[in-house]
């Protein structure tokens, strides 16, 4: 029965709302997932604590926190490829915008300040991992999930999809080896609140 004029399509208004709904999850996926690696990145126990670029623990603990980021987004836009059930995620460059803009909201919200107070106070190179971790994260994370969508998912061909994420993990850990010295030069000029920390 065809919709009277003057009456919403109730087809389009479900459309609508399957939107909004996957929108404001897929907000709340990457404020989750990102928070959850920070804590994670911050108390990593087994790992030094002294930081430097060419270090060799400090690649490891930058890899580890990247496939902790990596592992839940597979999930989740895998999660969302599921659910389409036609091989395609629906609307999936205004998720990916959405999740995109979240990411850097919170990216602007870090204000690594030197605190002589805490209780703890920080180093400046333990905020300037952070801060790394977090660049690294806006500039890699879009190619990213472009990457699991159009290489991973989509294609039905050999090999199996397991074998194509261990190879887009491969590209992106060396990606982010090469970015991090870049990163961490270029960290206290986006995030000036470096320059208070003591040499």
């Amino acid at each position: 029965m065809h919709a009277t004029k003057g009456t919403p399509d109730a087809t389009r208004f479900l459309e609508l709302l399957r939107l909004s709904v996957s929108l404001v999850l897929i907000i709340f996926a990457q404020i989750t997932i990102t928070g959850f690696v920070g804590f994670f990145v911050v108390f990593l126990p087994f790992l030094s604590s002294s930081y430097s670029p060419g270090s060799l623990l400090t690649g490891m603990k930058f890899l580890i926190a990247g496939f902790a980021f990596a592992l839940p987004w597979l999930g989740y836009w895998w999660m969302m490829y599921s659910l389409s059930g036609n091989g395609r995620i629906r609307g999936f460059f205004l998720l990916l915008l959405t999740s995109y803009l979240a990411l850097i909201f919170i990216c602007m919200q870090i204000d690594p300040v030197y605190n002589p107070e805490a209780m703890i106070p920080g180093s400046a190179r333990e905020s300037t991992f952070l801060v790394c971790m977090a660049m690294s994260a806006v500039i890699l994370f879009p190619f990213y999930s472009l990457g699991v969508y159009i290489f991973v998912l989509r294609p039905v061909k050999r090999p199996r999809k397991r074998y194509r994420f261990l190879l887009l993990c491969l590209l992106f850990a060396v990606a982010g080896l090469v970015l991090l010295p870049f990163l961490w030069h270029s960290a206290p000029i986006v995030y000036p609140g470096l320059l208070s920390f003591p040499e």
